[in-house]
This record gives C-alpha cells, structure tokens and sequence, in this order.
C-alpha cells in the first residue's frame, strides 16, 4: 500500500471539495485521514490518501492539475515512507475562552507538552474581542486532574477560562 499527504489550499468556494475528492476518486484512491476548514475566508484541506495501484506523487498533482486552475489552488504532495496507526490513548478535550491577546496558543501547549501530551487537533478563532480555542490531546491515562490543575496556573496569568475534559473511548 502507498500513502500519501496531500494540501491543497486557496479561495474559499463551493465545489473545492467535490473536484479534489473526484479526482482522488478516479484514481483509486482513498481518503484515510482528512481535515478541512476554512480560515478568514481561506479554505484548506489536509488529507492522507492510500492506494494498493503503484502511483506517483507527480500523477496525482497532474490529475489535479485542472481542479487546481478552475479554483485557483496551491497544493502540496508527497509519498510517505507508510502510515501506522498509534495505539489509542486517553483523549482530552481542552477548552479555552476569553479577551485575545498574545501568547494564548503558546502558554497552553507548551504546559501540555511538559506534562508528555501530543496535541492531535487545535482549533482558534477569533469573535471580536473573544478567543476561543478548541484542542485535542492524546496522554495516559488519568490526566485530567494534573491537566486541570497546571492549567490553572495559565488561567489566573492570562484571565482565560479554561476547560478539560476526558473523551469518552466510544466516541469517533
């Protein structure tokens, strides 16, 4: 099996999704892992795409070629040495809301990573004045506790609320 990363960004509008999946589609290939969103009117999809066909690189950028152009797109391609899938661990959701000001991001991932958490998802945004951040965080089991007490620490320095919470094991 060859896998594959593939990015592609540009222009929020309808249809980026529908070509870029048509062509992957036509190839024989298959969507693995994906994530896509738009950001201040700019949309990206992050993918990664398996195939048991001996395909290139090159081939899936020149069977994109012509999605690219009608939407105006950047994309990025290159083949992984293999894809593995870790062992599952505990999932903690942290949230974090309140005034935007720098250093946000950086105080609650860096106290993260100092506790051995490997982030899987983060997601910002900004609503006038308020900063809401949404992340995932895979650890061992039976953080929370230690989660929510170092983070307490950014909460009263930065005037953020913050939330965790422990991911249920049946939830995708």
């Amino acid at each position: 099996m060859k896998f594959f990363i593939l990015s592609v960004f540009g222009k929020d509008r309808p249809g980026i999704v529908a070509g870029v999946s048509k062509v992957l589609y036509q190839l024989g290939l298959n969507i693995e892992d994906s994530s896509m969103t738009r950001l201040n009117g700019e949309f990206t999809i992050m993918l990664i795409i398996g195939s048991e066909e001996d395909i290139t690189y090159k081939k899936i950028l020149q069977e994109l070629e012509p999605v690219v152009k009608e939407f105006d797109l950047f994309v990025v391609c290159r083949e992984l040495e293999g894809v593995s899938y870790p062992k599952a661990k505990a999932v903690y959701t942290v949230v974090v809301f309140g005034s935007d000001k720098p250093g946000i991001v950086y105080s609650v991932t860096s106290k993260l990573a100092s506790l051995g958490l490997n982030i899987s998802d983060l997601r910002t945004e900004k609503r006038g004045n308020l900063y809401v951040m949404v992340m995932q965080a895979e650890g061992e089991e039976g953080m929370e506790d230690t989660l929510k007490r170092e983070l307490e620490e950014v909460r009263e320095r930065l005037g953020v609320d913050v939330s965790v919470e422990r991911e249920e094991e049946d939830r995708l």
